[in-house]
This record gives C-alpha cells, structure tokens and sequence, in this order.
C-alpha cells in the first residue's frame, strides 16, 4: 500500500513539474540589457578645429577673441604673444565666417594614400587652380580653407595649396611645415606668401605648393634666398623666426616652438 502511495505522489510531482515547465516555456523571455558599442562618430574635415592655444613659456591658455570684438585692423586675422612680444599663436578668418587658429586647418585630411610625395606634388601641379580669396570670396582680403575645402573645391590661393600639401604629407607620415612670411619675386617688393617646409633625412626641403611646372628634385631650402619666413606650424606646434628674416635655415635656435594648439575634441589628438 504504502509503495502504491509512493508511486501516486512521485506522478502527481511530476505532473505538477510539467505545468510548471510548460507554463515558463510559454512565458516571454527577459531582455538582459547589453551596454551598445561606442560608435564613430564622423566628422566634417572640411571644417577647422575648434580649440585653444598654450603658450608655451608660461603654459597658459587662450581663446579665439569673439567675433564681435573685432575692429577693422584684425578683422583679417592677428597674432597673439606672450608679454616678451613672442607670438605664440595665429589666428585667421575661415569660409564659415569664423576665426580659427592656424593650426585648426590642417585638420587631418589625407585623400588618399601613396608611397611617395611626388603624387601629392604632381596633383597639386595638375588639379588646383591658383585664385586669389578677392575673386573666389566676395572680394574678402583673406580667406583660409582646410585641406579638404581645397581639395574638394579644386581652387586656393598660397596658403591653401600649402595647407593640403602639408596635411597631406603629415598624414602619410613625413615632417611638413607650413611657412608663412613674404616672397621677393624679381622686379617687385616681397609680398605675403605661404610655402611648405619638409624635413626628410637631415635636410630641409622648400615645397613650392602653388607650382604648376613639373617637379624634378625635391629643392633644398638653402637654394631659395628670396623666401622671409615669420612663422611655421603643423597640426600642433606653431615656431617663430626670432632671427634674421634672411635666413634659408628653418631649425635651430632661431626658431621657437613658442606655442601648441589643443583642439577640444579628443578625436583629432590620434592625428597628431
């Protein structure tokens, strides 16, 4: 009797087991919450970096001054320098209607890669045209684009040519400057220039970025005496000529690296 009983109650259980699996298989399911991967965001290279400046004798900061407080004497650009007149940061005038430090415009646009600088050179010589910013923007003195504003738009004037050539070759892993100053061309008085300087195995190299004849060899920028340089910069760091504006050398003691630019979005410190 008592082993009948057993028996009854061990089938009642696992009866009552069934229903009770069978009602949670007919249940919904819980969601468990799986945190989202972090996405790239894009970002629109065709606009300069926002960001402040750090001079670099007394590690402070500076901000682009507002529009508004601008007069006519800076409205196309200024300097900004430390209290032993050292300049330590540039800042000119963008096609957004907006100022930006210099270093905002090389803000890491690489078309494409290559395994020389010559087709970088060659596209500059064959595909940009050379238009002053009077005719390409409502008769403005002075307009910059980023590298790929140039790129895209296929025309710019000195600092424009020099700007793509310079991030272009920054972002395939060489030492390129821009250089800002005055060109002496023969018959007239030195005029406002930008150029790009290359440092490559123990020389300097002077990039002529609005050339349109062929390339041949890369110039040593000893060879080119009737360029003044004033100031230079990369993605980050911005040199000032301390010396002689008739030198052909861009390095040495002459030259201090007298300010960084820290661009507020921390995407843009992997292109450094």
């Amino acid at each position: 009797m008592r082993e009948k009983l057993s028996n009854v109650l061990f089938l009642l259980f696992l009866f009552l087991l069934s229903i009770f699996l069978d009602v949670n298989d007919k249940s919904e399911s819980v969601e468990v919450y799986k945190p989202k991967p972090k996405l790239i965001k894009d970002y629109d290279l065709a606009v300069p970096k926002d960001g402040k400046a750090q001079n670099i004798l007394n590690m402070q900061y500076v901000k682009i001054q507002a529009q508004q407080a601008l007069d006519s004497s800076n409205k196309y650009g200024y300097s900004i320098s430390s209290y032993n007149n050292l300049a330590f940061a540039y800042v000119k005038p963008s096609t957004y209607n907006k100022m930006y430090f210099v270093n905002a415009y090389l803000n890491g646009f690489v078309p494409y890669k290559v395994d020389n600088i010559w087709v970088t050179l060659k596209y500059l010589q064959t595909r940009l045209k050379y238009q002053l910013d009077e005719k390409g923007y409502n008769n403005k003195e002075e307009v910059w684009q980023t590298s790929k504003q140039s790129y895209m738009r296929l025309h710019g004037d000195c600092e424009d040519h020099a700007i793509l050539l310079s991030d272009w070759l920054i972002g395939l892993g060489y030492d390129a400057r821009v250089a800002v100053g005055t060109v002496k061309v023969r018959g007239s008085s030195p005029q406002g220039h930008a150029w790009v300087i290359l440092y490559q195995e123990g020389e300097e190299y002077l990039l002529e970025a609005t050339k349109k004849s062929k390339w041949n060899q890369l110039p040593l920028a000893s060879k080119f005496p009737n360029y003044f340089p004033k100031y230079m910069f990369n993605r980050k760091n911005l040199w000032v000529n301390t010396g002689s504006k008739l030198t052909t050398k861009y390095s040495g003691s002459q030259w201090k690296n007298s300010g960084k630019f820290i661009p507020y979005n921390p995407y843009y410190k992997d292109l450094e």
